[in-house]
């Protein structure tokens, strides 16, 4: 993943609520067929990418990201927004022939970005987890019973066939 196609992310985001969002969002986008290219092993809260972790934590150091805390049910949760640097070095890298192509480009995902900040955080986690047991199984209903084990969570639950038409809406 590049550094502007994260950027772009947490522009249109305004603040990009949580690391969790984030690593849900890019992860759900790439599933989608967005060129991201990011790595993601399966981890406790679903797909994880140290790519995009690693990738936040440079951009926050270099100063184009401003980094919130806050408390929430599980301890602290980070919050990621575009500081007054990011947003020139946006501008910069979208001044030239190759910035404006690449603009183009990832701005046919605007609108599903849009759909999945919408989203709780918890449908976005159980249903890239499901994506994630789906690429195994080739079964959606092995996915999702896969899923819900992982997440202990009982598969006729509202949160688990709201994810699951969302991970099939997904692909």
């Amino acid at each position: 993943m590049e550094r502007y196609q994260l950027a772009k992310l947490v522009e249109w985001a305004g603040t990009l609520r949580t690391r969790k969002r984030m690593q849900k969002l890019v992860y759900l986008l790439q599933a989608a067929g967005c060129p991201l290219n990011a790595r993601f092993v399966l981890h406790h809260f679903g797909p994880y990418s140290f790519e995009v972790a690693k990738l936040s934590d440079e951009m926050h150091a270099a100063e184009l990201f401003e980094e919130s805390e806050e408390d929430n049910y599980v301890g602290r949760a980070f919050n990621y927004g575009l500081s007054p640097k990011g947003r020139n070095w946006v501008r910069e890298m979208e001044a030239g022939p190759a910035g404006k192509k690449r603009a183009k480009a990832i701005s046919t995902w605007k609108q599903r970005v849009d759909e999945l900040l919408k989203l709780d955080v918890r449908v976005l986690e159980v249903a890239a987890t499901i994506l994630a047991f789906k690429r195994e199984s080739k079964d959606w209903d092995q996915a999702l019973d896969k899923a819900c084990r992982f997440k202990k969570l009982d598969p006729k639950d509202a949160l688990a066939k709201t994810a699951l038409e969302l991970a099939r809406k997904t692909v």
